[in-house]
């Protein structure tokens, strides 16, 4: 039986930008994906300036091909209030931390992943779809390997030094590995693909009511991303993917600013958020991206915490594959420092976000504070664009800025 040095489970940014690091420096790589390129994700489908920074550093083929593919450029975001109240941050902004670029893109999850995988590809990793992973296979404990079926119905188990669990938010590693966690606030999202959306500029938006909130922003090509993220227990009570129309017309600021016939892509769905696993390592395997968690979609922080982890977790592996030494919890401790170190401010500020938009009284005490301090507002989107840190938006003096 051939043993791989590493098994990605997932071919999505986190696996894809995982499995090209560590077959570029020489290992052997076997992704296995449950889906088949191209294919539609429920996202915001946004890079960060920083986010975009780790699409260059995979290598000049991959950023080339994504520009070819005509991404739409963001300078920002301009955040609504329930009460209307709104406020543009930039992110060239009036502070000192210079974005590593002037603007970040947005472009469909069908092509950004798939120029991920086949740049994975391109760099020696194999990358097998329609290929499900059922589960892991263990000797007393530790895994060194995966047991999968393909579209044809085959069985079997593959081995390896490592499995990297980059599957999404319903990964299989992780909940094999150990229970998933989860706490409120629980949303869902929706998500739709439209032509001829009215007002759409350089700017992504998002707008907060009582009951939920709408993201958008240009995907490029004349279509836009439309999300509605709205709490999981509003859908057991309402269709909302049939009224998802209707409900988005419930924000004043989008009112009349889209038509059902002009939908591109089905509406997908997904959720409920605010899921995460207890530890991102054991023995022979370790988890990047959604399957380590994944809070709430407001800051779109989705790709950057893909991508960045696919970079932390490179860092760790390579020496260890490159000396021939174990893979195990204990020799994968930097991979968990270094997760700390890199999203600990992060997700402090995403939870924090996540719960100030389920209050809308303090949603327009902040909107409305930002909107009298624009420097601030740029530093809060600096800090969501993740090249600011997150310190400096949760530091005491911009806190009490923010609310009094």
């Amino acid at each position: 039986m051939t043993t791989w040095d590493a098994i990605v489970v997932g071919a999505g940014p986190a696996g894809s930008a995982t499995a090209r690091r560590l077959a570029r420096a020489g290992a052997s790589v076997l992704v296995l994906e449950r889906a088949r390129f191209p294919r539609d994700k429920p996202c915001s489908e946004y890079l960060s300036p920083e986010t975009v920074r780790l699409v260059e550093a995979l290598g000049d083929d991959v950023i080339r091909a994504v520009d070819r593919a005509a991404p739409a450029r963001l300078y920002g975001m301009r955040i609504v209030a329930p009460d209307g109240t709104s406020v543009v941050g930039r992110f060239a902004g009036a502070h000192r931390y210079p974005s590593p670029r002037p603007c970040g893109l947005a472009l469909p999850r069908r092509i950004f992943d798939s120029l991920l995988a086949d740049g994975a590809a391109r760099a020696g990793a194999e990358v097998r779809e329609e290929v499900a992973v059922e589960g892991l296979a263990r000797d007393g404990g530790a895994v060194w390997g995966v047991v999968c079926r393909s579209a044809s119905g085959v069985r079997e188990a593959l081995r390896s030094r490592v499995v990297i669990g980059a599957d999404g938010l319903r990964s299989v590693v992780a909940r094999r590995l150990g229970a998933r966690r989860s706490s409120p606030p629980r949303r869902v999202a929706f998500t739709a693909h439209l032509s001829d959306v009215a007002g759409v500029s350089e700017m992504g938006e998002m707008h907060v009511s009582e009951s939920g909130y709408v993201g958008l922003g240009p995907v490029g090509r004349g279509v836009t991303t439309v999300a509605l993220v709205v709490p999981a227990a509003t859908v057991r009570a309402r269709d909302l993917p049939a009224r998802f129309f209707e409900e988005v017309d419930r924000f004043p600021g989008l009112r009349g600013r889209f038509r059902a016939d002009r939908v591109v892509r089905p509406i997908l769905a997904t959720g409920p958020f605010a899921q995460w696993s207890p530890s991102s390592t054991a023995d022979g395997a370790l988890l990047v991206g959604d399957a380590a968690d994944f809070f709430d979609p407001f800051t779109g922080q989705g790709i950057f915490a893909a991508l960045k982890g696919a970079e932390l977790a490179a860092e760790t592996l390579l020496p260890l594959l490159a000396a021939g030494a174990a893979v195990t919890r204990k020799a994968l401790a930097p991979y968990r420092a270094a997760r700390r170190r890199a999203f600990l401010g992060k997700w402090a500020l995403e939870r924090a976000i996540g719960l100030g938009v389920g209050w809308p009284a303090l949603a327009n005490r902040v909107v409305g504070r930002l909107a009298r301090h624009p420097a601030l507002a740029d530093l809060l989107v600096g800090a969501t664009g993740n090249f600011v840190p997150a310190r400096e938006v949760l530091a005491p003096g911009a806190l009490a800025r923010l609310l009094f």
